[in-house]
């Protein structure tokens, strides 16, 4: 860029920014990862998963994947692969970072023609590809302090990568059987990967994602004067100072930190979500209390983490799931066993099978729908 042309000449701290945005894309998600590592360790030494762990969650691994494809007739994945936490958070910005990026490239457009109406906006276009590099480095590095494994990052992925770590500190706050825990983990993560491994459902799920984030857009340079405060460019020890302030306070929050705002229509996504989650939650409600003693005050613990979890990674990728969408989902999946039995549920994973927004409220229009001749 030319001296000429750099809309942020003569202002202290946003030239220097704007001098090093051209860094390499490699470059940028290395620093995401680190990033990531860094807040999922807490800077502290990481130990690799003990030898004790891997063998008795290979055993329970065994035991769930038979409970699971009994009760849902899925061809389910024959491991579950024990990692530490920076393994997994390293593991999930390499699943989101396709996502990401497409992200970018919206955001990115016309960076020039934003400076020119407004400075800050325009700097935040120009950051894009470093500030969502470094927002799902920060996502994929606070999920991994918490996460089991990969259903807390409802994104389809080959390999089934489960925390012990997130686990045992779990099952000690709630003062739960760490096994008993872990094979809960194991039938939910065997049950939600043998969905997502459905080709109808991981197609489905791919393109809601895809235009999911093709709904996203630069947000109105004038809504971000809402959220940050007017900057005095007269003082450039003051606007440094400012500015430190307030980056600081953006890169904790992923909404503002991308300036975004997004389109409506984010409905089907969200269907999905519910109802995938809902069946999840049946067949772990169907299969643990065969296996697990204390399965109904390991299952409160479970649903009182999913209603306070996760809460970076919603905000990032725009998908709230919330408790009255909880239901929704496990509305539906109660009216479709109420009439047509646990075998109707087999349906959902049937071509077109998948239900809409409104079926969702109305599993009865759903089964009528599927049950109409071809033409």
């Amino acid at each position: 860029m030319a001296d000429d042309d750099d809309p942020f000449k003569g202002i202290p701290f946003l030239g220097d920014i704007a001098s090093i945005l051209g860094g390499n894309q490699e470059q940028l998600w290395e620093g995401a990862r680190q990033a990531a590592n860094q807040l999922a360790t807490g800077g502290k030494l990481e130990h690799n998963v003990d030898p004790v762990e891997r063998h008795r969650l290979s055993e329970i691994s065994r035991v769930a994947e038979l409970h699971v494809a009994h009760v849902t007739g899925l061809q389910v994945a024959p491991h579950l692969e024990p990692v530490t936490r920076s393994a997994w958070a390293t593991s999930a910005l390499e699943t989101i970072r396709p996502l990401m990026d497409r992200l970018s490239e919206r955001l990115s457009d016309n960076p020039a023609d934003s400076a020119a109406q407004d400075p800050f906006a325009g700097l935040l276009a120009m950051m894009s590809p470093m500030t969502v590099a470094m927002t799902a480095g920060m996502m994929a590095g606070q999920l991994a302090t918490s996460a089991f494994g990969n259903s807390d990052l409802m994104i389809p992925r080959e390999h089934v990568h489960i925390v012990t770590a997130n686990i045992a500190e779990f099952a000690n706050e709630w003062s739960l059987d760490v096994d008993d825990v872990m094979l809960w983990v194991a039938i939910r993560e065997h049950t939600m990967h043998a969905v997502l491994s459905i080709p109808e459902v991981r197609a489905e799920w791919h393109a809601l994602l895809l235009g999911h984030i093709d709904g996203f857009r630069r947000g109105d340079p004038m809504n971000l004067d809402l959220e940050l405060p007017s900057l005095d460019v007269s003082d450039p020890q003051q606007l440094q100072a400012q500015l430190g302030e307030q980056l600081q306070r953006i890169f904790g929050n992923p909404e503002l930190l991308l300036g975004v705002t997004r389109d409506e229509g984010q409905s089907h996504l969200e269907t999905l979500i519910c109802v995938v989650t809902a069946y999840v939650d049946d067949v772990v409600a169907q299969a643990g209390p065969r296996l697990i003693g204390g399965f109904g005050a390991l299952s409160e613990a479970v649903r009182r983490r999913a209603l306070t979890g996760a809460d970076y990674a919603d905000r990032l990728l725009g998908v709230r799931l919330t408790a009255e969408a909880r239901e929704r989902g496990d509305s539906f999946i109660a009216g479709v066993i109420e009439r047509a039995g646990r075998e109707g549920l087999a349906r959902l994973f049937e071509p077109g099978g998948l239900p809409t927004p409104n079926e969702l409220v109305a599993p009865g229009l759903w089964l009528a729908r599927l049950d109409l001749p071809l033409d």
